[in-house]
């Protein structure tokens, strides 16, 4: 009998993997969502609704982001379709390509404070730019590991 792996076998979700789509989820998905997760809050528990938090272009865009991410997410832990993977891949870059353009429009265009010139939006910046680049890079990094392309590969 052979070592490889046949059809009817279950395919387990290699931790790795597991960490990528929760981390995805938390930091693409759920994230982008608060703004609007804090206006439903507000309008259910005050009677009003405080939508100035969530109205600009950029903000319904990541936003739709965010929930688009989500959807990626639950179709890449299931495993199925075979495009999961890349879907959740683009799904990642696009955001931060977008959360990017976020960071770096505040960190231009925000107003001196107290004559400072903009060192709390240097801090800003210096914090978000780590989580911009190693949460991507790790995701693409493990699901195009082999143990994570196995999983997206069954074979119907």
């Amino acid at each position: 009998m052979s070592a490889t792996h046949t059809p009817d076998q279950p395919r387990y979700r290699p931790l790795g993997l597991t960490i990528a789509i929760l981390a995805t989820a938390l930091g693409y998905g759920v994230l982008p969502l608060l703004p609007l997760m804090l206006v439903v809050w507000t309008a259910i528990t005050r009677r009003q609704i405080g939508t100035e938090l969530i109205n600009t272009p950029l903000n319904w865009i990541m936003m739709g982001l965010g929930a688009i991410t989500l959807i990626a997410c639950i179709f890449a832990w299931i495993g199925r379709p075979q495009g999961a993977r890349l879907a959740l891949l683009g799904c990642v870059w696009l955001t931060t390509a977008v959360w990017a353009f976020r960071v770096l429009q505040s960190a231009f265009s925000a107003p001196e404070l107290f004559g400072v010139g903009g060192s709390l939006t240097s801090a800003g910046v210096v914090c978000q730019v780590p989580l911009l680049i190693l949460i991507p890079v790790y995701v693409t990094w493990y699901l195009n590991r082999a143990p994570a392309r196995q999983f997206y590969r069954r074979r119907t």
